[in-house]
């Protein structure tokens, strides 16, 4: 990995290399042609497999970022709902298309308790885990419970692969539940923008009137089928992830430096050694009184201990 794409610690993008297989049969020349029906369809099939739901369920698409600007499209006119901190895109795009989204502030890192009295009627979105926070915001119980008020209950699952925490079990029985998922995190297709939705027939058939005919492009389909094809890769990265955490926490912890752990692929770090870390070419995100820091590969995980070493040296 080259040293500047080491340093890219903002996005919780991948941190290792891909492996070979994953671009094995890849026919470049493809793209001379328009994205084929058939291959997304095979790609549907396969993460209907994976995510264990009927393939009338899934929605291809864009990347997450996508869903979310389609889904202001179809619900242009109703009101929705978001905790916050949340991931920035629904705001963000909530205001570029005068979205009215109402904003209910984490208390403690929780959801509040009064969170599915506020939700009532609306299309309500849980980032879940949550990013950039990275703990998990609700269980079934209070999933179920929102279900039973909301018009559509959103929850944004893109680092399931790391959380293990997911909704789908529940789409049999509740229409108004839509899932967002991505490629771009554990399967590390970030530049490929593929991202998917499940939920219920009738949800799918909306989204599909509003979208372009040419959602996803034939390379970009072709990666993700392969990536589902043989998803050891992810598992092994996860567990990369994790093991590298716990060493950046224990280091961190020992030089008295606050961080926190997530079941995401990212700490929260002390803001100023995240900013010691900025002025040593490393680029992390910042909210709040925090850094976000997406856990590096194993020797970058070492570069930055030492570098956590020297800082408390300094002060």
């Amino acid at each position: 990995m080259a040293e500047e794409e080491s340093r890219r610690l903002h996005l919780n993008e991948m941190q290792l290399p891909l492996p070979p297989a994953l671009f094995e049969g890849l026919d470049l020349d493809c793209v001379r042609f328009y994205p084929p029906e058939e291959l997304e369809e095979q790609l549907r099939l396969q993460i209907a497999d994976y995510a264990g739901v009927d393939p009338s369920f899934v929605f291809i698409y864009s990347g997450i970022d996508g869903l979310i600007e389609l889904m202001y499209k179809v619900f242009w006119d109703r009101a929705f709902l978001i905790h916050d901190p949340a991931y920035y895109v629904y705001e963000h795009e909530a205001l570029r298309q005068g979205i009215s989204l109402s904003k209910v502030k984490l208390r403690f890192s929780k959801l509040p308790s009064d969170f599915s009295v506020q939700a009532q009627g609306k299309v309500t979105v849980v980032v879940n885990p949550n990013n950039p926070t990275g703990n998990i915001l609700m269980d079934e119980t209070l999933a179920e419970k929102l279900l039973s008020n909301v018009e559509l209950l959103v929850v944004d699952e893109a680092y399931y692969e790391f959380s293990g925490v997911t909704f789908a079990p529940l789409l049999e029985k509740w229409p108004n539940l839509a899932i967002f998922r991505t490629f771009s995190k554990a399967f590390g297709l970030a530049g490929a923008r593929v991202a998917y939705m499940l939920a219920h027939p009738k949800t799918v058939g909306l989204f599909s009137q509003y979208s372009e005919v040419y959602r996803v492009s034939t390379l970009s389909l072709m990666l993700a089928k392969n990536a589902l094809a043989d998803t050891s890769y992810v598992t092994e990265y996860v567990q990369v992830v994790k093991t590298q955490m716990e060493r950046l926490i224990n280091a961190l912890s020992t030089l008295h430096i606050s961080s926190r752990p997530s079941v995401c692929n990212f700490i929260l770090v002390d803001k100023d050694f995240a900013e010691f870390l900025v002025s040593k070419g490393f680029k992390i995100k910042f909210f709040e009184k925090w850094g976000r820091l997406t856990v590096p590969s194993p020797s970058v995980t070492e570069e930055v201990i030492a570098l956590a070493e020297n800082y408390r040296r300094l002060t």
